[in-house]
């Protein structure tokens, strides 16, 4: 009779949670009682403040039910000893100290909140949004660029729209205006009649008019003259560049002086460093060849200052582009100071054990934008865009605060 009622009073003392013998009984507000580790173990896997057999919630942090515990003791004094040594090893006891952590006086609360950490998630989610209609509204207003519209179907807001990417022939988009001037009239112009229709006063710029018609009448359409004109035309260059001049912009001229000298070198070193009698535009189709002066002055910038030669590229974009510019412009400032920085670290400092690891990232970069340069083909348009506008709009601000952290360890030291 009596094994009977030992029997029958096992289960009062068993684990709701486990069914055993308890170890270190733990009794909630609900009544029910716990092994301490399996309370631990739900706690830290649900992250809950509740029980596991009921649901109800507690509060505070529950302590174990030592009255409890002895009386068990008594009762159980070698099944207990047996379920202490099964129960309490190495995981169980960092699951228990874990638990008794996070529910002290300073670690009261489930979750933290970290203000600085709840900012920085709302940013990325901003951006993340940002990107996204970025990507939206370019995709859909691609269509309706200039450079895929003959130039015989422009219409005159089309004609001034041309001329006002060229800068300096803005002032005679009101002429166009005026006097309804679309593409076919605009294909008809020449040396004897575009300078009584457009009212070009400046020889110097009815000439250029006149060669820059020359070039749309032999292309049939207009040129990109724009960041985003030549990123419709050419998406996946465009984003190897964007990430080359960004990364590694003196391996990337080279690049560029190689395989893209005609079409995209030239032009570049022109517009950066023009030679002191260019004083109205040329064929862009039949680029003169730079001057040694000009050749002295870029390579000197391009080796020691190449974010320069961006900035100047930048600016004078800066009209018809202005946040885009503003962006570039903030980018090159901080890449220049990051350079003047590591300089400093190399030459001054003596700290070359970062020499290596910098020559990793240099190289997993420049792998990583050879093969987007190729297999942008077949990765979807849309992927292209979202890391085109990320590293446009948002590596500024990375770049910001990883100059602001060096500096301040810089500081420390």
């Amino acid at each position: 009779m009596d094994t009977l009622n030992r029997s029958d009073s096992d289960s009062d003392f068993m684990c709701s949670c486990c069914y055993e013998l308890m170890v270190d009984p733990t009794t909630l507000v609900c009544g029910h009682n716990l092994c301490r580790v399996c309370l631990a173990r739900w706690f830290l896997t649900s992250n809950k403040k509740e029980c596991p057999t009921c649901r109800q919630e507690w509060q505070g942090h529950p302590k174990i039910n030592t009255a409890l515990r002895n009386m068990m003791k008594k009762i159980y004094e070698e099944k207990m000893l047996e379920r202490e040594a099964e129960v309490m090893n190495i995981e169980n006891i960092g699951k228990v100290q874990e638990f008794d952590r996070r529910l002290s006086g300073t670690g009261s609360q489930l979750q933290r909140v970290n203000p600085g950490e709840f900012c920085k998630g709302i940013v990325i989610t901003l951006g993340v949004i940002l990107i996204a209609y970025l990507v939206w509204f370019w995709r859909h207003s691609d269509d309706d660029l200039l450079i895929h519209k003959p130039v015989v179907r422009w219409k005159p807001d089309d004609v001034a729209t041309w001329l006002t990417h060229m800068g300096w022939a803005e002032g005679y988009a009101d002429a166009v205006h005026q006097k309804g001037i679309d593409g076919a009239v605009l294909l008809s112009l020449d040396e004897e009649n575009i300078g009584e229709v457009l009212n070009v006063t400046n020889p110097l710029h009815e000439r250029a008019l006149v060669i820059a018609i020359e070039d749309v009448r032999l292309k049939g359409v207009k040129m990109p003259s724009t960041l985003w004109e030549y990123k419709a035309l050419y998406p996946g260059r465009c984003l190897f560049l964007l990430y080359g001049m960004k990364d590694f912009p003196r391996t990337t001229l080279l690049y560029l002086f190689l395989f893209y000298h005609e079409e995209i070198f030239l032009p570049f070193l022109h517009l950066t460093t023009p030679a002191q009698d260019e004083d109205m535009p040329f064929r862009w189709s039949q680029i003169p060849p730079p001057t040694k002066q000009q050749w002295v002055v870029f390579l000197s910038n391009a080796v020691l200052l190449p974010y320069w030669l961006i900035a100047k590229l930048t600016w004078s974009l800066f009209g018809a582009q202005f946040w885009t510019s503003f962006f570039i412009l903030f980018s090159c400032a901080f890449l220049s100071m990051q350079e003047a920085s590591l300089l400093k670290q190399y030459i001054l400092l003596r700290q070359f054990g970062s020499t290596w690891k910098n020559l990793k990232d240099f190289c997993k970069t420049l792998l990583t934008v050879f093969l987007t340069s190729i297999a942008w083909p077949i990765i979807p348009r849309v992927v292209c865009d979202f890391f085109f506008y990320a590293s446009l709009y948002f590596t500024p601000l990375q770049q910001a605060k990883h100059f602001y952290l060096s500096w301040r360890n810089n500081q420390r030291l």
